[in-house]
């Protein structure tokens, strides 16, 4: 009987060293989910571009403000990149009353993917220390980034 079940141990401890220890990963989603219909995005010369806060066209932006203040029809693009160099475009179309912010993050791989827009009435100014902020003001969807540009001094 001793003998029968140290036999019946043995088998049980060799079936059990041949199960797999493989832990089952998830995989990639086939390609045909991904978005693979998203532009590739094309620099204007007419872009605002904030590179890690070396920022160009700052005219355009400052022009863009002015006419918002006086209620002149104006759009521009901001393109910021983030820390691994995707660009984010934020699209703003002021039509002489409110001002369209069209956000498109599709492009940057570690975030949202998505587009987002809002209605907005005017564009705050921040003076701080170290830096100026412009954030999208008395906007129809308040639980969204309103954040346009930060100018570091």
């Amino acid at each position: 009987m001793k003998r029968t079940l140290v036999f019946i141990g043995i088998i049980l401890f060799i079936l059990s060293g041949c199960q797999s220890n493989q832990i089952n990963q998830v995989s990639e989603p086939p390609a045909n989910t991904k978005q693979n219909n998203i532009p590739e995005y094309v620099q204007s010369p007419d872009d605002i571009v904030d590179m890690h806060g070396d920022i160009t066209n700052l005219d355009s932006f400052f022009t863009f403000i002015e006419n918002v203040n006086q209620g002149m029809k104006d759009k521009i693009r901001v393109v910021t990149y983030t820390t691994e160099g995707d660009p984010m475009l934020h699209e703003l179309d002021y039509n002489g009353e409110v001002i369209q912010s069209t956000t498109d993050t599709r492009r940057d791989k570690f975030g949202s993917g998505s587009i987002s827009t809002a209605t907005c009435k005017s564009i705050d100014i921040k003076e701080k220390d170290r830096r100026t902020d412009y954030d999208l003001t008395g906007c129809d969807k308040p639980n969204r980034d309103n954040t346009i540009l930060v100018i570091w001094k």
